[in-house]
């Protein structure tokens, strides 16, 4: 991580050509319409318990990641987050966090010896209620082993010096603080009204330095961004001493996305280019350098996007989408519902798909180039020789941005034109994924 950072800090910073932000846009669309077709196909898939059960036994064999989704938000819940989320209520809060442990205990008896190095705890807001939380991570710490790294997401009204503590005990290795926006008139824009940005300094400073890892999110993209503002945003946000500031993108699902058109306000925002060149170039300029498209970091080793650094990974709680190889499943969206099924059957998963070849090429490269790092060897040794036309392709591709690869003889790309492609798409899956939860939300399914 370390020689990444020192790599990003010597990127060109040059402007994104024209027909780089045309590219961008057509790449983005693109793999938009391709996530939103692999999900239709999800959707109508369905889990067959008994084949389940077999293919999470067998990929427990492989060490791997865990995502746990804790649904529940401070009221009023945000706008612009596509994510599956509910108001707090206390009673459905206590059901689900007891539900929660015991498809902690299905998976770890299922997935016997299972090797599952790190945990991410989503939502939602896990921090809501940090001494449950806490059991939470005892009991995942029980079933898999001390020596797990927990990434954990929080929001600022959650965060001070009695929370850190309970926080730290529970050995917490990443700590991700939702700020969003350093300026209250933005967060009210944004919808974002539980917090104001003096609990966001107080939850910064109260972990400073007290994790392996301080994350900070702000959001961009979003109507009346400008240069200027984000800017100064920036600059706010990287001025503060965490360790990594991840910048996310507006990813709206398809109902905010039909309503931004007929307002003709997106879903791109027209300064797309403009505005991510801004970000990058104030992440160099105080001392950062892009770990992924997204995540500017000081060198720190854990990030949140663990698709990046495992092709295997479990998922439990309501919502979750977990990848065991060629087998993608997700988790129910009810919380009832969730409820209900770990009682009656120990595990929540719903829907499962079988994921073609090209698919998973195409998503396991996209991955790698999203983390800044793809090597054809790599690609050749998990696919063989039918991803020899794949990988000649997306080198080339990779080369015409002027990006060579390094004495491992893979590439990291570093150009501020590539990262703003590779934003771009990702941007694009990610908006398909919010397509498959607005279904999910829509039908609780």
């Amino acid at each position: 991580m370390a020689a990444r950072a020192a790599r990003g800090r010597d990127s060109d910073a040059k402007p994104v050509p024209r027909l780089m932000r045309h590219l961008g846009r057509i790449l983005g669309d693109a793999a938009t319409a391709r996530a939103e077709a692999f999900f239709k196909r999800f959707a109508d898939g369905s889990v067959d318990p008994s084949e389940h059960i077999k293919i999470v036994k067998d990929a427990g064999k492989e060490a791997g990641a865990l995502y746990i989704h804790i649904p529940f938000c401070h009221r009023p819940l945000c706008r612009f987050c596509c994510f599956v989320k509910y108001p707090y209520d206390s009673r459905r809060y206590r059901s689900y966090m007891s539900a929660l442990k015991k498809e902690i205990e299905w998976l770890a008896s299922c997935a016997d010896g299972a090797k599952v190095r790190v945990v991410y705890v989503g939502g939602g807001t896990p921090s809501i209620d940090v001494y449950e939380l806490s059991e939470v991570i005892d009991s995942l710490r029980g079933c898999f082993g001390g020596g797990l790294d927990v990434s954990v997401e929080a929001s600022p009204l959650d965060i001070d010096d009695e929370a850190v503590s309970v926080l730290r005990s529970a050995k917490v290795t990443r700590l991700s603080i939702g700020v969003q926006a350093l300026d209250d008139r933005r967060l009210v824009e944004l919808g974002r009204l539980h917090h104001t940005v003096k609990h966001s300094l107080r939850a910064i400073e109260a972990a400073r330095s007290k994790f392996d890892t301080l994350n900070i999110d702000m959001l961009w993209g979003v109507r009346g961004d400008t240069i200027e503002r984000i800017r100064e945003e920036a600059g706010k946000a990287l001025s503060l001493g965490a360790d990594q500031v991840t910048f996310y993108p507006l990813m709206p699902a398809p109902g905010l996305r039909e309503l931004m058109r007929r307002r003709a306000e997106g879903p791109w925002h027209p300064l797309d280019a403009e505005l991510y060149e801004e970000i990058v170039q104030e992440s160099v300029r105080h001392g950062y350098a892009p770990s992924t498209a997204w995540c500017m970091s000081r060198g720190s080793r854990l990030v949140d996007e663990y698709v990046v650094d495992y092709e295997k990974f479990f998922a439990l709680g309501v919502s979750g989408i977990g990848k065991l190889g060629g087998y993608s499943y997700a988790n129910t969206f009810s919380v009832e519902k969730y409820v209900k099924l770990v009682e009656e059957r120990g595990f929540s998963a719903v829907k499962a798909v079988r994921v073609g070849l090209l698919e998973d090429m195409l998503y396991y490269a996209s991955t790698q180039i999203f983390g800044l790092r793809f090597c054809p060897s790599k690609l050749s040794g998990r696919y063989g020789r039918r991803s020899a036309g794949f990988s000649r392709l997306l080198a080339g591709a990779l080369m015409m941005l002027s990006e060579r690869p390094g004495r491992d003889g893979c590439f990291h790309p570093a150009r501020t034109q590539t990262l703003y492609l590779i934003h771009a798409m990702q941007r694009g899956i990610y908006m398909g994924v919010n397509a498959f939860r607005e279904w999910g939300l829509r039908t609780q399914a």
